[in-house]
């Protein structure tokens, strides 16, 4: 058995950077739900020729519900996950574009980016797996006909500040019913949709600092160099196995766009604004056939760069 030393040492050095390195396997542990990601979106993906993967990650999500559109898309916003999702899905030969996404569903008022870069109507299937959306956005970018499909982290959590002695935190409405609300405000038609609340489990304090760091905004109060901090870690350590667990929530949904705009809808104006595009030094946009493809899905001097 590691030490209180090894495994606080162990969690403080894993490389956080790229999304999901912090999640260790076997040491942090989901309940498993009572649906599949792959399971909710694949009946969508036969009928569908353009889609976009909404904040991609390392692209390893996207390429497991292979085989894709002839036409696919991914956007990410996070810089250090760039490389990563470039190198899973330029081999697949799926266009990667970084941009900025939403901010936060739960305060809609926020939304102060421009709209997504990608042309009105461009894709049968929009996928989001964890990411914020600006509903009326991923109505203007469906197709009529087209389908959004959505795995969302809901607002209701417990267990893991209370650990640290914190109050939980006022992460305001998210679940299944508000975001249905939401896509139908912005003439979307909810078909399909589930909710649940899991289990969530670190199994030594190594891997608990390792998730901190990767989802800091759990407990945002939490340094591991402060002394109050490995207090209350040793002594979980010294509780063993299964060293904290707290609850969290899923939940997704399933609507499509109309064929034809609801008689009852009124019209949503869009905010932000395309704004002149700019590359990152380091990456190459000269990959002829993943540039062509998105071309035809990119709207002009939108702020966005493909690789």
């Amino acid at each position: 058995m590691s030490t209180f030393d090894e495994l606080l040492t162990e969690g403080t050095t894993v490389d956080v950077s790229t999304w999901g390195a912090g999640f260790l396997p076997g040491r942090y542990v989901e309940e498993p739900l009572p649906w599949d990601y792959a399971g909710i979106v694949t009946p969508y993906l036969q009928d569908a020729s353009t889609m976009l993967d909404m904040d991609t990650g390392d692209g390893s999500k996207l390429l497991s519900l292979c085989p894709l559109p002839a036409r696919t898309v991914a956007y990410e916003e996070w810089a250090p996950t760039i490389p990563a999702a470039v190198r899973t899905l330029r081999p697949a030969g799926v266009p990667l574009v970084r941009c900025l996404g939403s901010v936060d569903n739960t305060d809609p008022s926020r939304f102060e980016r421009p709209v997504l870069p990608f042309r009105d109507g461009a894709f049968d299937l929009v996928v989001n797996r964890h990411e914020c959306f600006y509903p009326a956005d991923v109505y203007r970018i469906l197709r009529p006909g087209g389908v959004f499909v959505t795995q969302q982290v809901g607002g209701d959590q417990s267990g893991l500040r209370e650990a640290f002695g914190f109050p939980a935190l006022d992460l305001g409405r998210w679940d299944l019913a508000e975001a249905r609300r939401q896509v139908e405000d912005a003439g979307l038609v909810v078909i399909d949709g589930g909710e649940a609340s899991l289990e969530v489990s670190c199994t030594d304090v190594g891997a608990l600092v390792a998730y901190l760091r990767s989802a800091p905004w759990q407990v945002p109060e939490f340094s591991v160099a402060r002394y109050q901090y490995q207090e209350r870690l040793y002594a979980l350590y010294e509780r063993g196995e299964g060293v904290v667990r707290w609850r969290t929530h899923r939940f997704w949904l399933a609507a499509r766009r109309p064929a034809r705009p609801l008689a009852s809808q009124p019209l949503v104006a869009l905010r932000g604004r395309p704004r002149t595009r700019r590359t990152i030094p380091g990456f190459s946009t000269s990959h002829g056939a993943l540039r062509r493809c998105t071309r035809l899905l990119l709207r002009r001097g939108c702020a966005a760069t493909s690789y």
